[in-house]
């Protein structure tokens, strides 16, 4: 399971390239030479990624007033789901402000180096906890920092 921002600027398509990847290794027998994973197993990989619909939110780089990619990113994620190239809760998800509040105090205090975009795949970890299984590897992906004044 790996959860991230949906970011459109800094590291761009960063999603849509995790789950393209994914694609490639489940659907080809030419892998890439530094893969030597079981595909059966990136098959049932969940990745999740996070927006924002909140004009207000800390999280500039995830909020976008015009979504035109919105519908486009649900039909393409749902296909890549129903193609078995992904797990069945791989999706873009909406994160509130109080749990990204809460993974900027967590950065802060294990000195981590980001800003709320950066940092709201952890976010969406927080918000999703009560559901999230509690025996299974988890990555979070920490997109940076670029120039964030509190």
């Amino acid at each position: 399971m790996a959860l991230t921002g949906k970011e459109e600027n800094g590291t761009g398509n960063l999603f849509e390239n995790v789950l393209n990847v994914n694609k490639h290794e489940v659907s080809t027998q030419l892998h890439d030479p530094r893969f030597s994973g079981d595909t059966a197993k990136l098959r049932r990989c969940n990745f999740m990624g996070a927006t924002s619909n909140n004009p207000q939110t800390k999280a500039s780089k995830l909020y976008s007033p015009h979504l035109p990619f919105m519908h486009y990113d649900e039909q393409w994620i749902q296909l890549y789901r129903n193609a078995g190239y992904c797990g069945s809760e791989s999706n873009v998800y909406v994160i509130r402000e109080n749990f990204l509040e809460k993974a900027l105090e967590i950065a802060e205090k294990n000195k981590v180096n980001c800003e709320p975009s950066g940092i709201a795949g952890l976010a969406l970890m927080l918000q999703m906890q009560p559901t999230l299984p509690k025996n299974k590897k988890m990555l979070v992906v920490n997109t940076g920092k670029t120039k964030y004044q509190k």
